[in-house]
């Protein structure tokens, strides 16, 4: 979190009503941004293309698909998120950055064929009667996705956060628009736009990782090896993640609550529409936490893992590990 965390401890030196006002707002965009831009933009092309999309309800097939594309692609790759963060920041820390970039492909690529298999599986098993475009776009959607979430995470972990904002705005401006050119075709219109649009995201976030890193192995899998694996980090990962999509996994799929909307695929207008409005609602949160955590717990943080790398006293150490603990 060092990134962010020198530039949050900056904006507030200035010690003024703009300057606490401007810190929030930075980390309410870091930490919320790309979930935010997520949201408004799948509704923005709902909204938007309501005049020209008959049937109207191929709107609504196409954003329950997109909620399941996300969703479960966050569910796959969970295992891989903190494991993977852990495994190239202990790799930086050793100044071995040469292994970065290939363990990152032998991520991508295992990510790649995973999500493919079980797309592709699941295509034929639950959708036989929806058009072969459709299966195709949801199959090319949740691998692009699913490697979306692996970028994302690998440019988190090396403190690329403005980056990985600016490149989502991008990423979702050219998703609007490519869906909203596409739209008189249907549902086929709107997931080939979101699909083209994502490609772009991911485009970006891989430019801004080639960038910054060199190899001299195109592909390494050391990240699998059994010296670094992380099993608690793993499971976090998957339980976290869960954890947030099993409440909405009930409430779809429960009769009293849920309905078909395509294939498989079921939505709950009476709990989706109130979660919506509670993610929107716990940016605030996430802000200054987000603030308070890089204001008050990093400055200890560094202390204490300083104050024990540098051989301090027994009783500093300690000092430094409370006034940790207390800020949390």
């Amino acid at each position: 979190m060092a990134g962010i965390g020198f530039e949050l401890r900056k904006i507030l030196r200035h010690e003024t009503l703009f300057g606490v006002a401007r810190a929030y707002a930075y980390a309410g965009l870091i930490s919320s941004g790309p979930l935010i831009l997520s949201i408004f933009g799948i509704l923005i092309i709902g909204v938007m293309s309501l005049a020209f999309v008959i049937p109207k309800y191929a709107i609504v097939q196409f954003q329950v698909s997109v909620t399941y594309l996300i969703s479960l692609s966050l569910v796959l790759t969970g295992p891989l998120q903190l494991s993977f963060t852990r495994f190239i920041s202990d790799r930086l820390f050793e100044k071995r950055d040469d292994l970065v970039l290939s363990n990152y492909n032998g991520v991508v690529l295992v990510c790649t064929v995973a999500a493919g298999l079980l797309s592709f599986v699941a295509m034929l098993l639950w959708f036989p009667g929806t058009p072969l475009a459709y299966r195709v776009l949801m199959v090319a959607g949740f691998v692009v996705v699913s490697n979306i979430w692996i970028g994302v995470i690998f440019l988190s972990s090396v403190k690329q956060y403005r980056q990985i904002l600016f490149v989502f705005l991008i990423g979702y401006g050219c998703t609007v628009a490519f869906a909203l050119l596409l739209n008189r075709h249907g549902i086929v219109g709107l997931l080939g736009g979101f699909v083209a649009g994502h490609l772009v995201l991911l485009g970006g976030l891989s430019g801004l990782i080639y960038r910054n890193y060199r190899s001299g192995r195109l592909i390494s899998f050391e990240v699998f090896d059994r010296r670094f694996a992380y099993p608690t980090l793993a499971l976090v990962g998957l339980f976290f993640n869960l954890g947030v999509w099993l409440d909405k996994l009930m409430f779809w799929y429960a009769p009293g609550t849920g309905s078909p909307v395509i294939g498989r695929l079921h939505a709950s207008v009476i709990y989706d529409i109130p979660v919506f409005i509670a993610y929107v609602c716990v940016m605030p949160g996430m802000a200054t936490f987000l603030v308070r955590i890089e204001a008050d717990f990093v400055e200890y943080y560094d202390a204490f893992y300083d104050a024990v790398r540098s051989g301090a006293t027994l009783r500093h150490i300690q000092d430094m590990r409370d006034m940790m603990v207390g800020s949390v």
